[in-house]
């Protein structure tokens, strides 16, 4: 696929001025804990639907729940505690991170969101790996957050991705921007997702309970990973096609 011809549209079902929000955004990454954390935050919060995103970048799985199809990238709201959350179980091909990324930055600035929260999963080693969790904040003002709440924050190092891109957007904005990471032990990490979502309890006052995380991560961790298994074979072919050409055999 050729970059001109990515497209990335968010789409609300019904658009308001999200001023003074904060976004709180779960894309697929290591240990899947943005995705496992947020999903969590909107099933234990009075969330409800926003929008979704679109995109012909996305690799055609779709999960079905209740007999319908659920779009793989989703926004909910939670109005009362001025909220705003975004999960996805889509793996975006790396040619095609800038132009999703930007999509979502213009969207932030469009609605007046003040805050941008990323939840994710690293691996660190020797010495660095002493804490569960880290931060990264995407300027001084969002640095001054995570110290506040002692979070960790990583002074050196790499990150990469969507939540990435984000931060660096945002590094010379007004607005708090920063990533809650914790260690990761797994493909798809409900320990790690749970200590992320505890720091998260600390940093924004939120009141989550993870107990029931934990309770429901031996059901629903091999789906998760059969399903993000799946999307990696299919990117993978996808990818194959495109550089090789298709292959036949008789």
């Amino acid at each position: 696929m050729n970059r001109e011809f990515a497209k990335v549209d968010i789409v609300e079902f019904k658009s308001k001025s999200l001023k003074g929000y904060t976004l709180i955004e779960g894309f697929p990454g290591m240990g899947l804990v943005g995705t496992i954390g947020v999903k969590y935050l909107v099933e234990k919060m009075d969330f409800k639907k926003y929008g979704y995103i679109n995109s012909n970048i996305f690799i055609p799985i779709i999960r079905i729940r209740e007999g319908k199809p659920v779009y793989p990238s989703r926004i909910f709201i939670n109005e009362k505690r001025k909220l705003v959350a975004i999960i996805s179980e889509q793996i975006i091909p790396n040619q095609f991170l800038d132009d999703f990324a930007r999509a979502i930055i213009k969207w932030i600035k469009q609605r007046g969101i003040s805050r941008v929260i990323s939840l994710s999963g690293i691996q660190s080693y020797g010495k660095e790996a002493k804490n569960d969790v880290y931060g990264i904040a995407a300027n001084e003002k969002s640095k001054k957050i995570l110290k506040k709440a002692k979070v960790d924050i990583i002074q050196e190092g790499i990150t990469s991705g969507i939540s990435a891109l984000i931060l660096l957007d945002l590094k010379t904005t007004n607005l708090e921007a920063f990533s809650i990471l914790s260690n990761i032990s797994s493909v798809a990490d409900y320990q790690a997702a749970s200590r992320v979502i505890e720091t998260l309890n600390n940093v924004i006052g939120l009141r989550i309970d993870v107990k029931p995380l934990l309770k429901e991560a031996k059901n629903t961790e091999k789906e998760l990973r059969d399903y993000m298994d799946k999307m990696r074979k299919t990117q993978n072919n996808m990818q194959k096609m495109e550089t090789h050409g298709p292959s036949y055999t008789a």
